[in-house]
């Protein structure tokens, strides 16, 4: 169990009476509470050593003001900056393993739908049935969760434990995730400075929301959650993270303010955009400092820390994506003019 700014604490059991404690870094108590060390999750039945930490007040626990949950749809004011957001300009490198999944949904539906495409092709709707088969992809099973609707609720369970300390009601769905996520916490304890923080790049143009700021055996990382359907590949392999998270931790950290103020997010061209204003940028602090990035990989049977190097050499290489991006998305619109026309004989004359 894990709660926000309270620090791990190794379970003691008293000489004495051979009652569990854990001390307090702040005033040295000791803090008994009820525990079985031969729980495999670990868990203390009640929470005396997070509240009694707590209690001390602000020399125990960071600015509250740091990470609050962006709101989406907003509409951007005359004096604000719109700044892309860092998902959406690594969405635009090239990803074959989107390549792969799409066209494993088209052979899936063809083999698990065969009646109906012969009945299609039958019927003469050769052009039909291929557009059916091409946009496989889009369709899902009614009351089943998009990959990303499902990597959204994992994240917000998880952080909803990492703040709180206590674990969320969940959905089946969800459930294996957050037992995997609470087994990772009760093998590392790590303590959380922050969680869902945003930052801007107002140098670069650029912003985006991390997940969390945690330290783990006195290590500071700047971290990112990853969820995967999928446990193990067709080899029987423990799936793990894409390498383009090094790119994103490395935005994250090397950007110049950091939010104390609800962000406020837009969309438009399935493209999202951080604002902000002048207000907003005299109010914002600095990103808080880090030793390396941490991906955490949650999967429904496993899940793993790896940490990432996301160093200046990285946040580099995040700008030539970002340059890029830039092409993708506005130069690459400029540059084709319109087609010659022959100058008129009597203009040559």
């Amino acid at each position: 169990m894990v709660t926000l700014g309270v620090p791990a604490a190794e379970w003691v059991a008293d000489d004495v009476s051979g009652a569990f404690y854990r001390r307090c870094p702040i005033c040295g108590n000791h803090i008994y509470e009820d525990h079985d060390p031969n729980d495999v999750d670990g868990q203390p039945l009640t929470t005396n050593y997070a509240d009694h930490y707590l209690s001390h007040g602000d020399s125990a626990v960071p600015s509250p003001t740091l990470g609050q949950t962006p709101l989406d749809g907003q509409k951007p004011a005359d004096d604000d900056e719109r700044m892309w957001s860092v998902t959406t300009i690594i969405g635009a490198l090239d990803k074959p393993a989107l390549l792969y999944w799409a066209a494993e949904q088209t052979a899936t539906c063809a083999v698990d739908q065969l009646d109906t495409v012969r009945a299609m092709v039958n019927d003469g709707d050769r052009a039909d049935t291929i557009k059916w088969l091409r946009d496989a992809r889009f369709r899902r099973p009614k009351g089943e969760r998009t990959a990303a609707e499902l990597g959204t609720a994992v994240h917000e369970a998880c952080e909803q434990f990492a703040l709180t300390g206590t674990r969320p009601e969940v959905d089946p769905d969800v459930a294996p995730f957050l037992d995997q996520f609470d087994r990772w916490c009760q093998k590392f304890s790590p303590t959380y400075e922050a969680a869902e923080v945003t930052v801007y790049s107002p140098r670069y143009g650029y912003a985006g929301t991390c997940d969390a700021f945690l330290s783990v055996d006195g290590v500071r990382f700047i971290v990112d959650y990853k969820t995967s359907k999928k446990s193990y590949d067709a080899r029987g392999k423990a799936t793990g993270p894409y390498p383009e998270v090094a790119l994103q931790l490395a935005a994250y950290r090397h950007a110049e303010l950091a939010a104390v103020w609800r962000p406020r997010r837009m969309e438009q061209f399935r493209r999202r955009y951080y604002l902000l204003g002048e207000a907003e940028k005299a109010m914002a602090v600095t990103v808080p400092e880090v030793d390396t990035g941490l991906v955490i990989h949650i999967t429904p049977e496993h899940c793993d820390a790896y940490p990432v190097d996301c160093d200046a050499s990285v946040h580099r290489s995040f700008l030539y994506v970002l340059e890029a991006a830039r092409w993708q998305f506005q130069t690459s619109k400029t540059v084709i003019g319109l087609p010659l026309q022959p100058v008129a004989k009597e203009d040559v004359a």
